[in-house]
């Protein structure tokens, strides 16, 4: 079983609870308390200008660490200002996305006709070697590769940008939105 801080700090020493207190920022608060609240119980007093300044740093770094967060310092630890920027955000990726997948469908040239009037990869005969050689299996999964790989070109790489967007834009609305609450992520 794993021994907790609340367990173990009665067992410690003067010494080994003092350096709790000389070394505060290196424990949990939880711990630094626990340490502060034994002294006291054995009757060792600890100076209240010590104790409040020992507290006060704790909460410095706390504060400290909780604001280090990449979402609290990009959007905001408010709950308005953070649905301000994030509905601005997701606003830009929309119109950045968006614009690219129009300027993308704009540009894009149609696929050019083969030559032979044909693809050969849609004849019957093709497909029955495919098969013959590897089985249903084999002709799903070149079929699959050809239609993925046309997602990546011409017109069709618009309306992929444009799905893309849309996902990207839903994800990080879901994730970066501060629950109805108000209490923050």
């Amino acid at each position: 079983m794993i021994e907790s801080f609340h367990t173990r700090i009665p067992t410690l020493t003067e010494a080994e609870l003092r350096e709790y207190l000389r070394n505060h920022l290196a424990y949990q608060r939880a711990a630094v308390e626990a340490a502060l609240a034994e002294l006291q119980q054995r009757g060792i007093v600890v100076p209240d200008e010590a104790r409040q300044q020992l507290l006060a740093a704790l909460h410095r770094r706390d504060s400290a660490q909780m604001e280090g967060t990449w979402s609290r310092r990009l959007l905001g630890a408010a709950p308005e200002p953070r649905r301000t920027h994030v509905r601005l955000l997701t606003a830009a990726i929309l119109l950045v996305g968006l614009g690219t997948a129009v300027a993308i469908h704009r540009i894009a040239q149609p696929k050019a006709p083969n030559p032979l009037g044909y693809e050969p990869e849609d004849t019957k005969k093709y497909l029955r070697e495919l098969e013959r050689v590897g089985g249903k299996a084999n002709v799903v999964a070149t079929q699959f590769m050809r239609w993925f790989d046309g997602l990546w070109q011409g017109q069709q790489l618009a309306t992929t940008t444009a799905a893309l967007t849309l996902g990207l834009a839903a994800g990080f609305w879901f994730v970066a939105s501060p629950p109805p609450d108000g209490r923050g992520p």
